[in-house]
């Protein structure tokens, strides 16, 4: 009874709400008609300010700094700027960030060039009386803060070279201002900032010989640099700059400042630029704060130097003698930088290596044809004789450059005769080959097998000069064409397989070898853009195969153009996309790629060298004619020998010359992945394969474009082959995927895991059955994919 009371007194209680509820809606609406109907008393409230939206920077996982605004007034520069996210949202709390790691501002000029005081300490000359300047001098920046560095202590425990420190003594060093932090921050808004500097130029010391001298119509640079914490994050590592001319109270045009070399085009291309991860070789300096080159020269002055041994920090010398591997100093610490072990992948003598021309380099590309005395000294003061004064000068003014004695002044000092200076001289190769290069094209299409005639028939589209063909153009060294047959799984006969002889799976000929064309061995028509060639294959058996070619043009260094071949000369060469052949009736298809030849060369260039292969018989087909000549790394031309089936040699049953270890393999992808990731333990007598690959080897893109790695192609190639540790007839297999992966990955369980998926490691010829599934899990894409299990970062 109590719960039915208590039910229906619910029930009278919700009726009662909903009918007062009603009520109350009515009255509401009621009261609204009729202040309507009257006119509205009032006017609406204003809307409230917005409230600011931002995040602290001790909670920001992203940072960037746009400089707004700079001024230099009575002699203290101010600097305004913005502090966001990578998404553009404030940053807030820099000025209370106490504990921040690093920031810094940098404060320079744009004005006559600066040298450093020659000569060094160790040598007996006294410096030469003061020269005037000769033909064109590019400005240099000028640091506003400098101090006169000594020589300071150094750590203990290092491998330090002979002779050292023969030219120890003070060195005049730029510097930027690190100290004040937020001390010298204002905040001029939500994520806006102003930094003063805690000194006017005039402040700073001022160290004789070194003009500091403010003048407001140059042009003057603010670096910026700054990261939160001692944790390197490329998010957050901040280096920024603002180039600025103080009288005109506006940004520098970009005709108006300095900047030779982008970042990413001419350093990035080879380096890395993870700054973050624990072993990957970082274009980072200085406790990892300083990464642009922008910030970088403000300090690395031309007239700065290491007190401890005399070396130039000048940013352009000091690179030229890293990138040679000819390079020591001590840093801070009293620690050795020894680049001694450096290896550079191109053409060490060619400037456009790193300095790139054209319409998309900075505004002063050009700028290093100008000599200047360190930049110079970097290379040219290795060679000085022994009686040298150690002065730029003494060097150079002397019977070692003809230049000088025949009264050439332009050789080196630019002027309105020659505006490029010695850069005429280093450029000299570059800039041959490229117009000769220039002056021809050609492609090469599919061919097609006759196995009756044993004939090979493929079209060349050719355009040269004067409307010749190949073999009728003099300034045509050879028009080779490298045929070589497709890779077959022939599990049944790995022994013919590893056989070694390449001569009956390759043949190079020469389109332009006029003999062999007079012979019959080459017969040439005319076609519609080119020529069409019928080339005799006797004695070989090729189905299927590829065509991989390139073109060997004479030119002369003295006109940069294209000359005879009985001249004195050097080789430019041009390849082409690789083709591919058939048999009668059967579909021509092109090899799988599996590496970015664009990748190769933004590292190499053109300059691959292959000096090794003269000395063997490689050399006929690769290098007939010059050490230099390169060649496509990824068309085909070099798998086609280093194949994992073909030992180093085999000769009456026996191997001969072949190396232990898979990390020694002479296999394609194997040599490639051991020698960049340095894994290799046997060095060549006349070569070192020891390198410094200044990219993550981790990273497959830097080798590899996106769907490269999809495996399946790999995975259909035959076994890689290589001698075991009990002598020559011990040959081991290792499965494709496996023998590619097991480059880097050397830790004991590798073998197990690879067995355990149809693959093998190391087992005695024959074992392997075409069974490896590594694909299934490790493909591009998969869940354990090879871009996923690796820092792959595709641009």
């Amino acid at each position: 009874m109590a719960n039915k009371t208590y039910a229906g007194n619910n029930m009278m209680m919700n009726q009662y709400k909903f009918t007062n509820a009603v009520k109350a809606a009515i009255g509401i609406s009621a009261l609204s008609l009729a202040l309507v109907g009257c006119g509205s008393d009032g006017k609406d409230g204003e809307d409230g300010d917005n409230g600011n939206i931002g995040v602290d920077i001790q909670q920001a996982t992203s940072l960037k700094a746009n400089i707004l605004h700079a001024t230099i007034t009575e002699g203290v520069v101010a600097v305004d700027f913005e502090l966001l996210t990578a998404n553009g949202v404030a940053v807030s709390g820099l000025e209370s960030f106490e504990d921040i790691n690093a920031l810094g501002f940098g404060v320079a000029k744009l004005d006559a060039l600066q040298k450093r005081s020659r000569p060094l300490p160790g040598f007996d000359s006294p410096a030469p009386e003061a020269e005037q300047y000769k033909g064109v001098k590019a400005t240099q920046w000028t640091s506003y803060i400098n101090t006169l560095k000594e020589p300071g202590s150094i750590a203990d425990g290092q491998d330090l070279p002979e002779g050292w420190d023969k030219h120890q003594g003070p060195q005049l060093q730029a510097n930027i201002e690190t100290s004040c932090k937020t001390d010298c921050i204002e905040v001029l808004g939500h994520g806006e900032y102003r930094y003063t500097f805690s000194k006017a130029l005039s402040d700073y010391e001022q160290i004789e010989g070194l003009d500091t001298t403010f003048n407001a119509e140059l042009t003057h640079r603010i670096t910026l640099e700054l990261k939160p914490t001692n944790v390197v994050s490329n998010a957050t590592l901040i280096n920024t700059h603002y180039d600025f001319i103080p009288a005109l109270d506006r940004a520098a045009e970009a005709d108006e400042t300095r900047n030779l070399v982008a970042l990413q085009e001419s350093c990035i291309r080879c380096h890395n630029d993870d700054y973050e991860h624990a072993w990957a070789p970082k274009l980072s300096l200085h406790g990892g704060k300083r990464i642009e080159i922008e910030n970088c020269v403000v300090c690395h002055t031309s007239y700065s130097g290491d007190p401890e041994t005399g070396a130039t920090i000048d940013f352009g010398s000091m690179l030229h003698q890293i990138h040679k591997g000819d390079y020591f100093m001590i840093g801070y610490g009293g620690k050795a930088h020894d680049y001694s072990n450096a290896t550079f992948p191109a053409d060490s003598k060619s400037c456009q290596s790193c300095h790139i021309e054209g319409e998309t380099a900075p505004a002063q590309a050009d700028n290093f044809h100008f000599h200047r005395q360190e930049a110079c000294l970097s290379c040219h003061e290795k060679f000085a004789a022994p009686e040298w004064d150690g002065t730029a000068r003494g060097l150079f003014h002397s019977e070692q450059f003809p230049q000088y004695i025949e009264g050439d002044c332009a050789a080196c000092h630019a002027d309105a005769s020659n505006p490029m200076g010695a850069a005429k001289f280093h450029l000299n190769k570059e800039l041959t080959l490229t117009s000769a290069k220039e002056a021809y094209k050609f492609s090469v299409a599919n061919g097609v097998y006759d196995a009756d005639l044993q004939t090979l028939t493929f079209n060349v589209s050719f355009s040269g000069q004067g409307g010749l063909a190949p073999h009728e153009d003099e300034a045509i060294n050879a028009l080779n064409v490298q045929i070589v047959e497709n890779q077959h799984n022939d599990f049944a006969d790995v022994w013919k397989m590893s056989r070694g002889d390449l001569t009956a799976t390759h043949k190079m000929v020469n389109l332009a070898d006029q003999a062999a064309i007079e012979a019959g061995e080459i017969s040439v028509e005319a076609s519609a853009d080119g020529y069409q060639y019928t080339v005799q294959l006797t004695g070989i058996e090729f189905e299927t195969g590829a065509l991989m070619s390139h073109l060997n043009i004479c030119a002369s260094r003295d006109t940069q153009a294209t000359v005879a071949c009985s001249e004195e000369h050097i080789l430019a060469t041009v390849t082409t996309n690789p083709a591919a052949f058939a048999t009668i009736g059967e579909v021509a298809s092109l090899r799988f790629n599996s590496a970015s030849e664009s990748a190769c060369q933004a590292c190499h260039d053109d300059a691959i060298d292959l000096s090794f292969h003269q000395r063997t018989s490689c050399g006929s087909c690769h290098m007939p004619d010059s050490k230099e000549q390169p060649l496509s790394l990824t068309d085909g031309s070099c798998v086609s020998c280093h194949k994992g089936q073909a030992l180093h040699a085999v000769a009456d049953g026996a191997f001969k010359g072949s190396r232990v270890g898979l990390e020694n393999s002479l296999d394609y992808k194997v040599m490639i992945h051991t020698l960049h990731a340095n894994k290799r333990t046997k060095v060549n007598s006349n070569r070192n394969e020891t390198i410094t690959f200044t990219k993550h080897y981790g990273d497959c893109a830097s080798c590899h474009e996106k769907g490269q790695l999809a495996l399946e192609n790999t995975a259909n190639l035959p076994a890689v082959l290589n001698q075991g540790e009990n002598g020559s007839d011990d040959i081991r297999e290792y499965s494709p995927i496996a023998a590619a992966c097991g480059s880097c990955h050397t830790k004991a369980s590798y073998p197990a895991h690879v067995e355990s998926n149809g693959g093998v490691f190391g087992a005695p010829l024959g074992s392997y059955s075409g069974s490896e599934s590594c694909a299934t899990c490790h493909a591009e894409g998969k869940s354990f994919g090879v871009d996923k299990v690796h820092p792959v970062n595709y641009k």
